[in-house]
């Protein structure tokens, strides 16, 4: 595969760069993009060409254009609710990637992980060249499980690690008649390389002040994402940058495990809108974060000793 080839079906001018935006947000998930800076909308000139197998296996997108900037806000992953993650192998040109409280460097061949479930945003200089696969959460969690997942961490074009993973994503990308085994086989060794390259253990020893930091943090975050269905103790960890199994440990000092937490902000939100308000109680559940109505009556009689729809004709105490 030649990673510097420019491609001859470039979207160009005005029309181009709305139906380069249109495909970039098919394949990729709801983006905000501006055009070049200096040159203006006309000279924009880019290509997505989706990245698929025959086994539907491998998904994404090959990324071309002289665009400025491309980011995705928090609106942005309401409004498709993706949840998943990107390796982006940058194949020419430079780019700026930033997600909340990082910022990294891509030159040609390097490597970066990023949540699409989190705000992000590329800034570029000229001309771009970039490949964005998309891995399962599930998958890449689970090689991650005992390690902190540092996510927008450079994955160095040079490094063993990035020359191999890099290899194997480009024989991905590049063979799309390889046997269901073979695919999996390639997208199984890209996860468990990326370990040693962004994982580091996370389970040193830290003190009570750290530990009540981390406390206070995954709260606030479980309070701003309370109405999300992908709020799971594993994106917690994730987001936070700590082990799954610190997180636990943290949170069971207070005798309180993160999944119960989680219900019992939800069903505290609930019994709020369900006392304030005049919306149907399936409709508050389920736009809580609650995937099945029957559950969320169970567990609102087992927290409030009444049925969501007795609480909501009980006085006040």
């Amino acid at each position: 595969m030649n990673t510097a080839c420019h491609p001859t079906n470039l979207f160009l001018g005005h029309q181009g760069f709305e139906a380069w935006h249109g495909d970039l947000s098919a394949n990729c998930g709801t983006f905000h993009v501006e055009p070049p800076l200096q040159s203006g909308i006309e000279e924009f000139r880019g290509a997505v060409t989706p990245v698929d197998d025959e086994h539907s296996l491998v998904k994404g997108a090959r990324i071309i254009s002289n665009c400025r900037q491309v980011h995705r806000s928090q609106r942005d992953i309401r409004q498709d609710d993706k949840d998943f993650f990107f390796l982006v192998m940058q194949l020419d040109g430079q780019a700026t990637a930033c997600q909340p409280g990082t910022q990294t460097i891509l030159h040609r061949g390097d490597l970066v992980l990023l949540d699409v479930s989190r705000p992000c945003e590329f800034r570029f200089e000229g001309w771009s060249d970039q490949v964005s696969v998309i891995l399962p959460r599930k998958s890449v969690l689970q090689r991650f499980r005992e390690h902190q997942l540092q996510i927008n961490h450079r994955i160095d074009a040079a490094s063993p690690m990035g020359r191999m993973s890099g290899l194997l994503l480009q024989q991905l990308i590049g063979n799309p008649g390889m046997s269901e085994p073979e695919t999996r086989a390639t997208l199984e060794a890209i996860i468990t390389l990326l370990r040693p390259a962004i994982g580091s253990a996370g389970d040193h020893p830290t003190s009570p002040r750290a530990d009540t930091a981390t406390l206070l943090k995954a709260r606030a975050l479980i309070d701003r994402q309370l109405t999300q269905e992908n709020l799971t103790p594993e994106y917690l960890a994730s987001t936070l940058g700590v082990s799954l199994r610190n997180l636990h440990r943290i949170f069971s000092q207070g005798d309180m495990t993160v999944s119960r937490y989680i219900l019992e902000r939800r069903l505290q939100h609930c019994a709020e809108q369900i006392k304030q308000s005049d919306t149907k109680i399936m409709s508050i559940a389920l736009s809580s974060g609650f995937k099945d109505f029957s559950h969320f009556s169970r567990a609102f009689k087992r927290h409030f000793g009444s049925s969501p729809s007795d609480y909501r004709h009980q006085p006040y105490a």
